[in-house]
């Protein structure tokens, strides 16, 4: 969750133009011409300009926030996990972070384009971003009385910025999601802690959920595919079972559910045109929309609405 922090921070602080390009999912093209116009290799510099910056003041936002809130002062000599992170909430956080990786790089791969580079490079330029990004966080973690370095948070954070590149090859997952959801169907996590119940905490992963949202409309003959509205797609999450979960040995335990539930894809949805519209869409294209579920595993189960 805490790379997640990143993609509202960045909505935050980015410029309008910078932002609505780095959050609208559908394809933005090069500048025409860039290397041959002065005033286009002026726009492109500017736009990197821009990327760079926004950059800059999301980490330094990113790192202030942990100084104050998370650690709140009482850091600790640089130290590497020692294993501890191996089983820590089921591995539900290695997911986190692949998500992170996968949102941060999605974000950073439509700023690229908007700035002129080509698919090719502004994936490889992506991924580098959200490996980056993921060093930087591992890097804090490393101060932190709790957590340590994690070689395996990296790689998963890592793993998930080869996105852009995975769905530009694959017609299937090329208008695919990658989703997160907070819901608060348990307040367990807050009273093994001994604290008051919060809106939200990133260490929260009993009430976390992370989903990959695909369109059936790629499978059958043309006649199903025709027939399927391009917007609705089908939602397949992971979470963890509050009942097996407990503090007390130290966040390790809680098998993991797993649920199936219809979902929308907003851009086909509303086709937004306008700034703002395509802004707002950009955002919410990351938070899994409530939405009748059946828990599949590893019990079976009916939720009306599920986040």
């Amino acid at each position: 969750m805490k790379t997640l922090l990143l993609i509202g921070l960045l909505a935050a602080t980015a410029l309008p133009d910078s932002l609505r390009a780095q959050v609208y999912p559908e394809p933005i093209h090069p500048i025409a011409d860039a290397d041959s116009l002065p005033q286009a290799k002026q726009a492109k510099a500017a736009r990197l300009w821009a990327v760079g910056s926004s950059s800059l003041l999301t980490l330094g936002a990113t790192y202030v926030y942990l100084e104050r809130t998370w650690w709140n002062g009482r850091g600790i000599p640089f130290h590497v996990d020692g294993g501890r992170d191996r089983t820590y909430a089921s591995g539900l956080d290695k997911v986190a972070h692949f998500a992170g990786g996968v949102f941060i790089s999605d974000t950073y791969y439509n700023a690229f384009r908007w700035a002129g580079m080509t698919q090719h490079k502004a994936a490889w330029l992506a991924l580098g971003s959200a490996a980056f990004v993921q060093w930087s966080i591992e890097l804090k973690d490393a101060y932190s009385p709790t957590y340590g370095f994690s070689w395996r948070d990296v790689a998963a954070g890592t793993i998930g910025g080869f996105w852009p590149m995975v769905r530009n090859q694959s017609r299937f997952l090329n208008d695919a999601q990658w989703k997160a959801g907070y819901w608060q169907r348990t307040p367990k996590y807050f009273m093994e802690r001994g604290i008051p119940v919060q809106r939200l905490s990133i260490d929260d992963y009993l009430n976390q959920t992370y989903w990959l949202s695909f369109s059936p409309e790629h499978f059958g003959s043309t006649r199903w595919q025709r027939a399927w509205p391009d917007w609705l797609q089908i939602s397949v999450g992971m979470g963890l079972e509050a009942e097996t979960w407990s503090l007390q040995h130290d966040g390790l335990g809680g098998r993991h559910e797993w649920y199936l539930a219809p979902d929308v894809n907003l851009v086909k949805l509303f086709k937004p045109r306008s700034a703002a519209a395509k802004l707002v869409v950009g955002l919410l294209k990351y938070v899994k929309i409530p939405a009748p579920t059946l828990q599949i595993g590893p019990k079976v189960r009916w939720h009306w609405l599920f986040f």
